[in-house]
């Protein structure tokens, strides 16, 4: 593939300013040890370092009702939780539309030079047209979908890697078949949100552009790399995104203290290499290890710069063949 001609990230303390709640598992913590990281490995100065912009309340619309912004606006001046999961603060409106805006730079640097990683928080894939959830507020990524389908891409790739189902991506994008949804989650019936099994696979126009990979608990390199090989690539292969985005979150990490998948730091090197066969941006999501998060984001910034990654010998496991047998009407595999 070879090295990267430019390459960026977006990040700013900024988003450290967001603290839900004392204590947490979504804290300032996680992006202090992306930044941490990143500044010890000598990343920071190898790579385009880019400041987020303001989102605004016209592109929030793009994906969310006009009645939820409202809503949301209104809970954050009162500091009323969204839900048990998603208190909010005075700030918390105002730094949303932050992640919002330091998506959009990531999808914009992704159109027009090299691929690009978002590091903003809050994330956002739990968040649907009319509610947030999840540790989410406004569907960063989403938006950034949409804005590109405005900006005239026909067919956009959404991975979303993070361990739990993005349902509120799903759930936007479910009779879209100008985008492709392909999440690689653990099994909903062992984690929140409780969706995101094989069989859920569109509707409408959309039928078939959906695909959940909802892996078992314990589930690790190996089958992740078995996942890629039969699944991922083939979508690739014939669907042909003009461009790929990516929900990152790192909470599918052996570390991870609040799920049960098994990936090594090096795995979200390759993952991330692999995703970058086309036009690619990055937009984090999850991951609550402080160590996971610092070497996994160092090791997709050098998959950026155009490092390889040895990618563990592919494993079956059952879920490729259900996830195949729901799509075998819609892809060839």
């Amino acid at each position: 593939m070879g090295r990267m001609a430019e390459t960026s990230i977006v990040c700013s303390r900024e988003f450290m300013k967001h603290e839900p709640a004392p204590g947490h598992p979504e804290g300032p913590y996680r992006m202090k040890a992306i930044l941490d990281g990143l500044e010890s490995a000598g990343l920071l100065r190898s790579i385009r370092v880019l400041p987020p912009r303001m989102g605004t309340e016209e592109e929030a619309r793009l994906i969310h009702e006009e009645s939820y912004l409202e809503l949301l606006k209104k809970a954050c001046s009162k500091e009323i939780p969204i839900d048990a999961d998603t208190p909010t603060r005075k700030e918390t409106y105002r730094l949303a539309l932050l992640a919002v805006g330091g998506a959009l730079v990531a999808a914009e640097e992704a159109l027009e030079r090299g691929p690009c990683f978002a590091l903003i928080r809050p994330p956002g894939h739990h968040a649907s047209r009319c509610r947030g959830a999840g540790f989410c507020y406004l569907n960063n990524l989403a938006i950034c979908v949409r804005w590109l389908l405005k900006k005239g891409a026909r067919r956009i790739m959404i991975w979303d890697l993070d361990a739990h189902c993005g349902d509120g991506t799903e759930e936007i994008f479910y009779s879209d078949p100008n985008v492709l949804y392909v999440s690689f989650h653990q099994d909903p019936a062992t984690l929140y949100p409780g969706t995101g099994f094989a069989w859920q696979v569109g509707r409408g126009e959309g039928e078939g552009f959906t695909v959940n990979v909802p892996l078992p608990p314990g589930s690790g390199d190996a089958e992740y790399s078995a996942c890629v090989d039969e699944i991922f690539l083939p979508l690739l292969d014939q669907f042909k995104p003009e461009i790929m985005a990516v929900s990152m979150g790192f909470d599918a990490h052996r570390s991870d203290p609040l799920t049960q998948l098994s990936l090594t730091s090096q795995a979200f090197g390759w993952l991330a290499y692999e995703a970058l066969r086309k036009k690619c941006f990055f937009v984090l999501e999850g991951g609550y290890s402080p160590s996971a998060l610092s070497e996994s984001v160092c090791n997709i910034v050098r998959a950026m710069q155009g490092e390889e990654f040895k990618r563990a010998k592919p494993k079956k496991t059952s879920v490729i063949k259900e996830v195949k047998r729901n799509l075998r009407d819609y892809w060839k595999f």
